[in-house]
């Protein structure tokens, strides 16, 4: 059921507390501070901040997020713990941070892969313009002793080759355990590919990982198909381009583009997509 963009906010607003087998998953490209981006960072992070607080996602995962981006959002969001590495060495460069609420979670482990033939030291695939990494988050749920295998990554914005490499290097990185009881996987990003791309079709195949697009047969849609905006809060014709995908098998209760902005413009040059994914 698709619901116009324009009630999407008033939706988290109101919507009550979940029950305990519901996890909430955000993914959200934040945009790097931009000198000529109108708004600029330090005008952005506070909407953002309180944006995350209201729709209050248990896990979201942030791409083109510098260094002090991540720690702004984590000053704001005192209930997240996070993790990620700067994609450049490790240390300095964008990352692809996870946050998740303590509360709820614990990390049993974390790891960051990138994309290239060497995963497991800092470098760049094929034709790609920069270095790109997939952040890795196992977490066990307190609530239910569910274990998830959370990935967020950001696909090269000029590599073509580079970004089927990564889609395949995601799928063939196996499910995690904890205990001997397979994860959940929950893969999320801004993989600058539509539906009809190679990489999503990888993505989404019912081989590997088995996993499908959250936003396919959820029970709720709201919000347009468009998620780039290009810092035009009235753009929702955009590309479809940010992903939540989770595991075949499971239903989602709630998918969402979130088009709201602050004084008129947009809190970054996408949208952020929410989805509310029931856990087995």
């Amino acid at each position: 059921m698709r619901i116009p963009a324009l009630i999407c906010a008033a939706a988290f607003i109101t919507t009550p507390a979940m029950a305990a087998d519901t996890v909430r998953v955000m993914s959200y490209n934040v945009r790097v501070d931009v000198a000529s981006d109108i708004p600029r960072w330090a005008e952005r992070r506070g909407p953002m901040a309180d944006q995350i607080k209201r729709v209050s996602p248990d896990i979201f995962g942030v791409q083109e997020a510098a260094q002090s981006a991540v720690a702004d959002l984590a000053a704001a969001l005192p209930d997240y713990d996070h993790y990620g590495l700067g994609r450049d060495d490790g240390k300095t460069g964008e990352t692809t941070t996870i946050f998740y609420k303590r509360a709820r979670f614990e990390a049993v482990d974390v790891s960051t892969q990138w994309c290239s033939a060497t995963p497991n030291k800092p470098g760049k695939d094929a034709d790609a313009a920069y270095p790109r990494t997939i952040t890795r988050a196992v977490l066990r749920d307190r609530k239910t002793g569910t274990p998830l295998d959370v990935r967020n990554t950001h696909f090269d914005n000029v590599g073509v080759v580079a970004r089927e490499n990564c889609a395949r290097q995601l799928q063939g990185t196996a499910r995690a355990e904890v205990g001997h009881r397979p994860a959940v996987v929950i893969v999320m990003g801004d993989f600058n590919s539509g539906p009809d791309s190679a990489p999503y079709k990888l993505l989404s195949d019912n081989d590997g990982l088995n996993l499908k697009d959250a936003r396919i047969g959820a029970a709720e849609d709201h919000g347009p198909t468009g998620t780039f905006n290009n810092f035009d809060l009235n753009k929702t014709d955009g590309p479809a381009i940010d992903h939540i995908f989770v595991d075949r098998a499971l239903k989602v209760s709630r998918f969402t583009v979130l088009t709201e902005g602050f004084n008129g413009k947009v809190i970054s040059d996408h949208f952020p997509i929410i989805a509310d994914v029931i856990l087995p």
